[in-house]
């Protein structure tokens, strides 16, 4: 799903881990209940670089951490070519967590249930073995992790803009340096990084170019964490291809903003570089903000939403397709109001989409927008440069490309714009909402799929992006076998077309949906993977 205002985010053989790691796993994980918590599941954790495969974890209920490998799909297979996945091997022990690395990094992350962080690699070099990071460790993630007591530590690629850690050598960098005492929340990259500590004192530090650090300055090195702001509850930012804006929601609801602000994104009536937190709006409850695509300029056109503490939805930022619903095609410099009763708020800014999306209390769905494909159900392809109601008693909807799926309180689902077509053989663009499908509990994406999920717990495909560029227009080569693909269905996870399913009864189960054969998206015969038995 995207990000919305809502309070709810290798085939690799990896028994080659030296001896010093492999174990004799016992067998006992017997519980259908942990084997279909998702906790427990890291679905394409880690992937060479030079191949197409990826790892795949699951740690059962005596700690036993077990791997097996999946071939990452060609992007469609032609034909119907998946290859099952290998059999699930134990090869650690005493392990709590998995933490992955990143697509193509050569090393992944595992906590121990002694709480150490312990680095292995990926590849199929016997000689290297793992190596214990920290101790103590309470949340661990890529090159940063903050211990029990709440000390925050960096290493890779985090040290490069750290006092004292400039120059150091690729060896060196390996080695965790605490730089913050009781962190409580990081946001880190490579130049801008933050954390806020248990105090709610907003720390900043690393390299900027238009004041994104917050500390009075527009470019700035700043190589060693710096306070920038206190009491705050959370932290945003906005970042596209150019310089982001940030954001801050104190406890007290009120929102501060700093950053790169040509289009107004910061919201203090000016379009100059804001190089310190400035107070932006009061009795602030939530907030998103999302950079959208325009001409291909390497800026950040950045739309900025805050629903108050009245429900009332203000806007500002970026506006050249209608983005933010005020009436115009005009960045706006200050938060304007464009909507009362309002319950939560969603942005599309994809494939050029940039549509906005909201459910009022009362459960109706309203947008506005650029509103290419008649997603908006206006009858027409023109912006709609204030919200509309587009329909009543929604429970769920999800933007997808240049298609609007929603579920109603009823359990059918709905959908408009691009491509609906290929289900009811109906103009698509121009007309209001056509029925799918009765009977659908929920729907969800992965990548380029819309699931849905029947009431009677069947797994089904409603929708799949493939389109082409045509022109001046976008159409699709392909048509969607809509037929169910597994009925007692729990859960899916996955990517980029390799999905697992878990059932109710424990089975885990793997198939692909960037199959394409016959003229039309099919997904292929779901595998059954062998979870640990007794």
């Amino acid at each position: 799903m995207k990000k919305k205002i809502r309070i709810y985010s290798s085939l690799i053989a990896l028994t080659f881990l030296s001896t010093s790691i492999l174990c004799a796993c016992t067998y006992t994980d017997t519980s259908t209940a942990a084997k279909t918590d998702q906790s427990r599941f890291y679905f394409h954790a880690a992937k060479k670089y030079e191949s197409n495969k990826k790892a795949n974890f699951y740690v059962d209920t005596d700690n036993n951490l077990w791997a097996w490998d999946s071939v990452y799909p060609d992007y469609p297979y032609i034909g119907n070519a998946f290859l099952p996945p290998t059999e699930p091997e134990p090869i650690m022990k005493n392990i709590k967590e998995v933490v992955p690395a990143g697509m193509y990094n050569d090393l992944f992350y595992v906590l121990d249930t002694d709480n150490s962080l312990w680095e292995l690699p990926t590849d199929m070099n016997p000689s290297i073995s793992k190596k214990k990071l920290l101790d103590d460790v309470a949340v661990p993630n890529m090159e940063h992790a903050i211990t029990t007591n709440g000390d925050l530590y960096v290493w890779g690629d985090q040290t490069r803009y750290i006092s004292g850690m400039v120059g150091l050598t690729k060896e060196e960098m390996k080695t965790p340096r605490c730089i913050v005492k009781q962190a409580a929340f990081t946001d880190l990259d490579t130049s801008t990084s933050f954390a806020i500590d248990q105090d709610g004192y907003l720390w900043s530090w690393g390299e900027c170019q238009y004041g994104e650090l917050g500390q009075g300055e527009a470019y700035i090195k700043s190589s060693s964490p710096t306070i920038i702001a206190d009491h705050v509850a959370k932290f945003y930012r906005s970042y596209d291809r150019g310089e982001p804006t940030m954001y801050a929601l104190k406890t007290d609801g009120t929102l501060w903003a700093w950053g790169y602000n040509q289009y107004g994104a910061v919201g203090n009536g000016t379009t100059e570089t804001v190089s310190t937190p400035t107070k932006v709006l009061d009795h602030v409850k939530t907030f998103t903000c999302t950079a959208c695509p325009s001409n291909g300029a390497f800026d950040t056109y950045t739309n900025a939403f805050a629903l108050r503490e009245d429900d009332s939805l203000w806007a500002w930022g970026y506006n050249d397709e209608g983005n933010l619903g005020n009436g115009t095609t005009e960045s706006a410099f200050s938060p304007v109001k464009i909507l009362d009763d309002v319950a939560e708020i969603e942005t599309d800014v994809n494939m050029y989409i940039n549509l906005s999306f909201a459910i009022k209390k009362d459960g109706s769905l309203w947008g506005w927008g650029y509103n290419r494909f008649g997603q908006l159900c206006t009858g027409n392809s023109e912006p709609v440069l204030f919200p509309v109601k587009i329909a009543d008693d929604v429970k769920e909807y999800c933007p997808f490309y240049a298609t609007l799926y929603f579920v109603k309180q009823d359990n059918t689902l709905w959908g408009s714009g691009f491509n609906i077509s290929s289900f009811s053989n109906d103009q698509p663009e121009l007309t209001p909402p056509v029925l799918l499908q009765e009977n659908v509990d929920h729907i969800q994406t992965i990548d380029d799929t819309v699931f849905s999920f029947g009431t009677d717990g069947s797994l089904s495909i409603c929708g799949y992006h493939d389109v082409v560029r045509i022109n001046d227009g976008f159409d699709s080569p392909y048509e969607i076998d809509r037929r169910k693909i597994l009925d007692n269905v729990a859960w899916i996870d996955g990517e980029r077309g390799d999905i697992f399913a878990m059932t109710n009864d424990g089975k885990l189960m793997n198939f692909s949906v960037v199959t394409v054969y016959d003229g039309k998206v099919q997904p292929t015969k779901p595998v059954e993977i062998p979870l640990p038995l007794t």
